[in-house]
């Protein structure tokens, strides 16, 4: 590619930046709604590659067709709790988003001898994104996703600039010791895996499951805090209302009912919400609360058994104000 042939595809690039940022957003956007449905505990980031950094690829790499060459101008990084969490997000991206490549250096057999950051990264298009996204089926604009644990992207964020886009060439033995730090990495990654197995075996696994879902599901409608305890208290109530053969998979009924009345909830939030005046004279309580969400949905699903149970633990008047709203 000529001088003057790069400088065009930069203009062009410059131009087109923002479309490629919308694109990431969006796929951070769906992903998000997504992880909260699977109970996958994630952050989600998204950029558009830098100007600087789609100039420096074309001429480190010698490229002819930027357009098609590079796959990472729209980026979003999907950074899970721990290593046990890697296969529920390759599922959750692999059967909603049917990548057209991937990597996963985790099935790599060889160099177990060595200290290596294992790559997961996936490749997607534009137009596997649910059409109420806005992208046509013929979009064919890429987007790159990376998958990395807390401990992994910590690593990474490091050293990356270090190790693989470096100003000049690193004295080996700092290169060692960057790369020794992965040693940390897997062993910290390790024990936080045993740690999540062995709380998942705690009689009260349920209820904290119960809970952590419902706090993912509320923050989507509130930035507020909440009081935990009335929350535990609360939803050990609330559970008693849903069949136990249905229990283990409340957390999923909760999503696809905060999914189907999505609109209804967020009005009932922007009226009666934590942040409104009602929530500042201290009405509607459990609106404030991950609870209120749950309250609604077996007010949907079971009134009757519900109020039955409530009224033999809880104060009457806090479910029928959830009952006025709903």
């Amino acid at each position: 590619m000529t001088a003057e042939a790069r400088d065009e595809a930069r203009r062009r690039y410059v131009a087109e930046r923002p479309k490629y940022e919308n694109l990431a957003r969006a796929v951070a956007r769906h992903i998000q709604m997504l992880a909260v449905k699977e109970q996958l505990g994630c952050t989600v980031s998204y950029r558009a590659k830098d100007v600087s950094s789609f100039v420096k690829k074309i001429i480190e790499q010698g490229l002819v067709d930027p357009w098609n060459d590079i796959y990472d101008m729209a980026g979003v990084r999907v950074i899970v709790r721990h290593s046990g969490d890697l296969d529920k997000a390759v599922h959750l991206i692999e059967s909603n988003f049917a990548p057209f490549w991937s990597i996963d250096d985790r099935e790599n057999e060889e160099g177990e001898d060595r200290l290596r950051y294992p790559r997961l990264h996936f490749q997607i298009r534009a137009s596997a994104l649910p059409s109420d996204f806005g992208y046509k089926s013929d979009d064919n604009r890429s987007c790159e996703i990376q998958v990395r644990t807390a401990a992994a992207d910590l690593w990474a964020s490091m050293s990356h600039k270090f190790l693989y886009k470096p100003s000049g060439e690193l004295p080996r033995n700092v290169r060692r010791s960057l790369y020794g730090l992965l040693a940390l990495v897997e062993v910290y990654d390790r024990e936080v895996e045993r740690a999540v197995a062995e709380l998942a075996r705690l009689p009260d696994h349920l209820l904290n499951s119960v809970v952590d879902q419902a706090e993912r599901i509320y923050y989507t409608f509130c930035a507020t805090s909440y009081n935990l305890e009335l929350t535990r208290e609360v939803f050990e109530v609330v559970l008693q209302a849903v069949d136990e053969e249905e229990r283990p998979q409340y957390g999923e009924m909760l999503a696809d009912f905060a999914s189907r009345e999505r609109h209804r909830l967020a009005q009932i939030y922007q009226q009666y919400g934590p942040v409104t005046q009602a929530g500042a004279e201290g009405s509607f309580v459990l609106v404030g609360q991950p609870e209120g969400l749950a309250i609604f949905e077996r007010l949907s699903a079971t009134p009757m058994l519900l109020a039955d149970i409530w009224n033999s633990h809880l104060p009457e008047e806090l479910l029928l104000e959830m009952k006025s709203l709903w």
